[in-house]
């Protein structure tokens, strides 16, 4: 089998070492290129993940020999890459948030379709086992029609887990990053709440620094969200949580005729179901849906730790499309839509109002 050829543009976030190490542990992948203007950056990326070393990321973008490109850069910076790897005419992956801003999320997205080219985001929530599988119940029309949604999601701050200095930089800088924890953490939840409810077409947002007084940017935020199909939601994004609580990602789906409640990336990750009906009975329990592994699952995974382990699910179904050519699980569409609700909660928080979004 030939082996697709990998370039990474971007080592300023740690998500880029939990995808390169998930490329390097498949065997029809290759990494040839690594990209960083931090040199120390780049050439640490070439000695772990083996390719060619480059500063500038345009260099690598001259190669013929790439397949695909993965992109990690500051949130900021993911405009000017996506927008020179669509003109070399590169198959991509963006890190999310696509953008700070919905314009120039619409740009991108604009641009790669014109092109024609492959584009995926990294909404890795989306391929935890759990998440999966109350997709498939909420097809399944178990729960009914979706009513109402809660959303936590969040961390003790960026510094507070160990992100290393050249990320915690530009992730606490208003610019770099476009906000605080709103855009970062609420990316992965926004995405996942439109995942199973559909868009969202209005915002109201409140947003504080409650904890982290040093930070330009809020460490703590609360959004309400009116569903286009009329469900309502709330969602809460932290940079403010306890150390000893982890990473939440917690979800509560309230549906006509059931309810599913999730933890996502916890040490022990749960999905339970409560339904009114099952086969037509009136049972009113709570029950906890198998979780079917992979027929074959083409890693080992026991190496990874549980918050980090669908990184490599996503990378391992990214190849896959690829090589099949099957539409990605996400694309730059959703992070447009991701992107928009965001800007919309801002404005939101600014102007103390509801934001219709779009």
């Amino acid at each position: 089998m030939t082996k697709l050829k990998i370039g990474m543009i971007g080592y300023e976030h740690v998500h880029a070492d939990f995808r390169s190490k998930a490329l390097s542990e498949m065997t029809d992948v290759q990494i040839v290129a690594v990209s960083d203007d931090k040199p120390v950056l780049a050439h640490q990326a070439a000695s772990r993940y083996g390719g060619e070393c480059y500063e500038d990321y345009r260099k690598l973008l001259e190669r013929k020999d790439i397949d695909f490109v993965f992109i990690h850069s500051a949130n900021d910076a993911h405009k000017e890459m996506v927008l020179e790897t669509v003109a070399a005419g590169k198959n991509l992956f963006c890190e999310k948030p696509m953008a700070t801003s919905a314009a120039d999320a619409l740009l991108m997205t604009e641009s790669v379709e014109r092109a024609g080219l492959r584009n995926t985001l990294g909404f890795c929530s989306r391929f935890i086992p759990e998440a999966e599988r109350a997709k498939e119940v909420i097809e399944s029309g178990l729960i009914g029609r979706m009513i109402g949604l809660r959303a936590v999601i969040g961390l003790a701050g960026i510094a507070e887990i160990g992100c290393p200095d050249y990320m915690v930089d530009w992730m606490v800088d208003p610019v770099r990053g476009g906000g605080g924890a709103f855009i970062d953490e609420g990316a992965h939840a926004i995405d996942l709440l439109r995942w199973y409810a559909g868009d969202i077409a209005a915002v109201s947002s409140m947003t504080a620094n409650n904890d982290k007084p040093m930070l330009q940017v809020e460490d703590n935020a609360v959004t309400a969200l009116q569903f286009a199909s009329g469900a309502l939601g709330t969602l809460n994004t932290l940079w403010s949580m306890h150390i000893d609580v982890g990473m939440r990602n917690t979800l509560e789906l309230y549906g006509t005729e059931g309810t599913i409640s999730l933890e996502l990336t916890s040490k022990h990750p749960k999905l339970q179901v409560y339904s009114e009906f099952l086969g037509g009975q009136a049972n009113g329990s709570w029950f906890e849906p198998h979780i079917k592994p992979k027929a074959a699952e083409p890693h080992d995974y026991q190496s990874w730790p549980t918050h980090a382990q669908h990184y490599k699910r996503e990378v391992t179904d990214i190849i896959a499309c690829l090589r099949h050519d099957r539409p990605f699980r996400a694309n730059f569409r959703d992070g447009l839509h991701v992107a928009q609700v965001t800007e919309a909660g801002y404005v939101s928080a600014r102007e103390r109002r509801w934001i219709e979004v779009g």
